[in-house]
């Protein structure tokens, strides 16, 4: 074989090699983003389904069995929580989710660490502000975090307590 010929053989094998690594770094990639999609959306279905159930219970303790005219009647902000020995199989008001906290392991997926905060807020025209007292409306906000995400995922709705004669 002549040095021509050796020098074609080395050129050729580095640039099949390169060839390789090129294809095999694609497909890492391409299987990392679908492993991250996959978080992302059970992420997303841990925290929609935590603010649905949040949806479920009365707006306050007070009106899960009465009518309220003034909003100091409603829940202080700093009892905002369960009350007593309350489990989230008990919950009945919207606030009792506050500073709930869940881990969730599923099966073939990351661990997802699931947190809650509820807090009284004024909302005028598009401005959200968290109130130091009690008002009609109550912001809860649904925290998903996991070691796998690059992010926390953020959910939050706004409930407002209404009471018509």
């Amino acid at each position: 074989m002549g040095l021509g010929q050796m020098l074609l053989t080395i050129l050729s094998t580095m640039l099949l090699g390169k060839v390789i690594l090129t294809i095999n770094q694609s497909t890492l990639l391409a299987g990392q983003t679908k492993d991250m999609a996959e978080y992302r959306i059970t992420a997303t279905s841990l925290g929609t389904s935590m603010l649905e159930q949040t949806n479920a219970a009365s707006f306050d303790q007070v009106t899960a069995t009465m009518d309220v005219l003034n909003p100091s009647s409603l829940t202080a902000v700093n009892s905002l929580g369960p009350e007593g020995s309350e489990t989230i199989a008990t919950y009945n008001d919207i606030d009792d989710f506050n500073n709930y906290m869940k881990m969730d392991s599923i099966k073939g997926s990351a661990i997802f660490k699931t947190r809650v905060k509820v807090d009284y807020v004024q909302v005028s025209g598009g401005t959200i502000a968290v109130a130091a007292t009690q008002t009609w409306s109550k912001r809860v906000k649904v925290y998903v975090t996991s070691t796998f995400l690059e992010d926390t995922l953020v959910f939050q709705s706004i409930y407002s307590y209404w009471f018509f004669r």
